[in-house]
């Protein structure tokens, strides 16, 4: 109970209090007041509840509600001091007027009527607190989870982006690429003319280099075999027969 419906049920008590003593002085017996002691009564049983759960408030009112919880606990506390001299001036009135008898004829229906508001009032009270409470659980676990995914999800996507461009392949120039070793350059060497020959409009020309590469090369005949040129270094290679070559071209040619 907030102190609002505390403040409310203490005006319910006080309210059915002075009808309970104009009552009595009238002369008129409990049952004939039966309306006005369960209404305070009941007002009674509303604030000591709420008292017992201001000192057993559940977990999730602790952590996001201490300072109501606190309020409603000052509340509970001081409506009750002022039902007990209700209760006190009460019980010194009956036994003055109808004798102790007529007190504990009072406490038997305040028991009873405690007893209704427990199996009733209160445990629907306590369903629903519970209820709410998980509720409130409930949503406080998904906003905490949705906000770790989104963090995780923002780092990921971070992450996955400086990955990708660290890890893109670069456009390295071709002398890059020759030094990272991903284009391998053949090695080349001076080769020397070491015989020609004329086929028709065609000379064949054979050339030699270092570590006996060889190179067989066709060119015009009014350009004619170059002295030398680089060549692929090829060493222990086989030399052309030039011979061979050109009795090929002539079968070919027939």
């Amino acid at each position: 109970m907030d102190p609002v419906t505390i403040s409310v049920a203490v005006g319910v008590a006080s309210k059915a209090f002075s009808a309970i003593k104009a009552g009595f002085q009238a002369g008129r017996d409990i049952e004939q007041m039966s309306g006005d002691i369960g209404r305070w009564m009941g007002a009674v049983s509303d604030v000591d509840n709420a008292e017992k759960q201001a000192k057993n408030p559940p977990l999730f009112g602790k952590l996001f509600k201490a300072g109501s919880i606190e309020e409603a606990a000052l509340s509970a506390y001081a409506a009750k001091k002022k039902l007990e001299e209700q209760r006190y001036e009460l019980k010194m009135f009956l036994n003055m007027t109808h004798g102790p008898g007529a007190y504990e004829e009072l406490l038997a229906m305040e028991g009873r009527i405690r007893k209704e508001r427990q199996q009733t009032i209160y445990k629907q009270q306590q369903m629903r607190r519970q209820i709410g409470e998980a509720i409130a659980w409930f949503f406080l676990v998904a906003v905490i989870g949705g906000f770790v995914l989104l963090v995780a999800s923002i780092w990921f996507n971070k992450a996955y982006a400086k990955g990708k461009i660290y890890n893109a392949p670069k456009d390295y120039t071709r002398k890059q690429k020759i030094q990272r070793g991903d284009i391998i350059e053949p090695q080349m060497t001076t080769c020397r003319l070491k015989i020609q020959k004329v086929f028709k409009d065609k000379m064949a020309c054979v050339y030699v280099g270092a570590q006996k590469t060889y190179e067989l090369e066709f060119t015009d005949i009014h350009i004619g075999c170059p002295r030398k040129y680089q060549c692929k270094l090829n060493p222990n290679g086989k030399e052309p027969n030039i011979d061979q070559v050109m009795e090929s071209l002539r079968s070919i040619a027939k």
